[in-house]
């Protein structure tokens, strides 16, 4: 089951699912992936860091600024250490686990960044996990999904930390 998060820029998916891990901690062990956070110099907005959600380890991961042969997008430059821990986390994934992907974008639709890692993932029989990603992209990743079980949820929508945390927590019924 793939769930996919929505929203727009800046309107609070990242925040949402922190406070969803924090409302299913029995189900702690169970989360695997990444959660990008914004960074800070001073009070100029630099880029994001990845935590990575098993580990609880933060690795820099995409900076507004450039060194040399960085995979770009938009605005935004990925550190090679910070893309390659990210492929590294979704490569290793065990299926039995929640796997979350904070956020897939532009990149990916066009084949580079984590999708190579993360095609191989969506498509494993019993695959559980959610993809965050921009609203204005959900049509396109839903053509590359097709075949898939995929259920979206929207930011905006009223209930929406009710409904994506039942979601997650039916996935994993009490034994």
């Amino acid at each position: 089951m793939i769930h996919i998060l929505t929203g727009g820029v800046d309107s609070g998916k990242t925040t949402l699912l922190g406070r969803i891990i924090n409302n299913l901690n029995h189900l702690e062990k169970r989360f695997d992936g990444f959660l990008t956070r914004k960074v800070y110099e001073g009070e100029r907005f630099i880029g994001y860091d990845l935590f990575d959600l098993k580990r609880r380890e933060i690795c820099p991961y995409i900076r507004q600024t450039s060194a040399h042969d960085q995979a770009q997008t938009g605005r935004f430059y990925f550190l090679p250490e910070g893309l390659e821990r990210a492929i590294r986390i979704i490569l290793w994934h065990q299926i039995n686990d929640y796997l979350i992907v904070d956020e897939v974008g532009p990149l990916e639709l066009a084949g580079r960044g984590l999708w190579p890692a993360l095609s191989q993932q969506l498509r494993r029989s019993g695959f559980r996990g959610l993809l965050v990603m921009r609203i204005g992209l959900i049509d396109s990743f839903l053509d590359l999904l097709q075949g898939l079980e995929v259920r979206q949820f929207d930011i905006a929508s009223p209930s929406i930390e009710a409904d994506l945390q039942a979601a997650i927590e039916s996935l994993y019924p009490p034994s």
